[in-house]
């Protein structure tokens, strides 16, 4: 699974900034994703160095084979490292 962070760099919709990040099935846990894992994939977001401050969308993403997910969210909160 991915997180996908938009920010005006992202010229099209499929444009994002992707992190990937590892599950335990059937376990909840926390996830700490840190800004600098994220890459840029797509018009816009590939040439352009991901800005924190310029974020405006948040998602969760499962991409790039089939899969059956169930996703609990408790919450998003951002941290200092």
């Amino acid at each position: 699974m991915h997180n996908s962070l938009r920010t005006p760099a992202c010229s099209r919709q499929f444009s994002s900034y992707r992190a990937t990040l590892q599950v335990e099935p059937g376990k909840w846990q926390t996830v700490r994703v840190p800004f600098p894992a994220f890459v840029g994939h797509g018009p816009g977001a590939s040439t352009t160095k991901f800005d924190p401050s310029a974020v405006r969308r948040i998602g969760i993403v499962a991409i790039g084979r089939e899969m059956d997910v169930t996703l609990a969210q408790a919450g998003v909160r951002f941290y200092k490292s």
